[in-house]
């Protein structure tokens, strides 16, 4: 990530996603940049991923550390079954349920556009006008994935074992400053999961409607919320 108003997550010194900003009352939203070409495997570390993550030790997270940028972190280890979103679709939160609670920007006249397809994951009420989302943004578009490949992973989950994904992740609480109405929900909160590694494993889970099994590290700096913990303790996860 880097410092500003506006908030990318940096990979090999290029900008990968644009990330929203530090505004809460503007809408969450990502979007893919060039910098976003290949995936990121640490050394040492990729080949426990593919055999699968089973408990979340010193020793795979300081294996983890050197690719991330430079911050604080929480680790998560967790399964999350993966929905795949094409931007446009009926189930595009861009489309949806941001725009029922923002609206359109008149100056776009259409709603945002995350340059890549994504997968959703959980999405609960939290009380209070309230409602949490969760994300999976590759950093691959599925097009460019190797089928045999994911049928490869297909092939394993089916067998239940569980081959684990790195994602990096950024918790956003937004909230417009009025709305009309009044909506049952007037707050998101949006935690997204940005692949590092794991793209061909992700999709296998989507087409296997499977868990997939995510070791993820989520920034202690960046992100615009609050009560973290709440929210974790909702999901049933806990963090290190």
């Amino acid at each position: 990530m880097n410092p500003g108003f506006d908030r990318y997550l940096m990979l090999r010194g290029e900008r990968a996603f644009h990330v929203g900003n530090v505004c809460d009352t503007c809408e969450f939203f990502f979007e893919r940049l060039d910098g976003a070409s290949d995936k990121v495997s640490p050394e040492g570390v990729a080949a426990r991923l593919r055999g699968g993550v089973h408990d979340l030790d010193d020793e795979v997270v300081q294996a983890v550390m050197p690719v991330l940028p430079v911050g604080r972190y929480h680790a998560m280890l967790f399964d999350v079954t993966p929905e795949s979103v094409q931007p446009g679709s009926s189930a595009d939160y861009f489309g949806h349920e941001q725009v029922e609670l923002w609206g359109i920007d008149p100056a776009l006249g259409k709603p945002h556009d995350p340059r890549t397809d994504y997968y959703r994951a959980s999405s609960l009420l939290l009380g209070g006008g309230r409602q949490f989302f969760e994300f999976l943004v590759p950093l691959v578009p599925s097009a460019r994935l190797d089928e045999e490949t994911v049928a490869g992973y297909r092939e394993r989950l089916r067998k239940d074992e569980r081959p684990t994904a790195l994602a990096i992740s950024v918790l956003d609480v937004k909230q417009p400053a009025d709305w009309e109405g009044d909506p049952a929900v007037t707050e998101h909160w949006c935690l997204a999961h940005y692949l590092l590694d794991g793209h061909h494993k992700a999709l296998a889970a989507a087409r296997e409607h499977q868990p997939l099994r995510l070791l993820s590290f989520l920034s202690h700096d960046e992100g615009v919320s609050r009560g973290v913990d709440a929210v974790l303790d909702a999901l049933g996860r806990s963090v290190e």
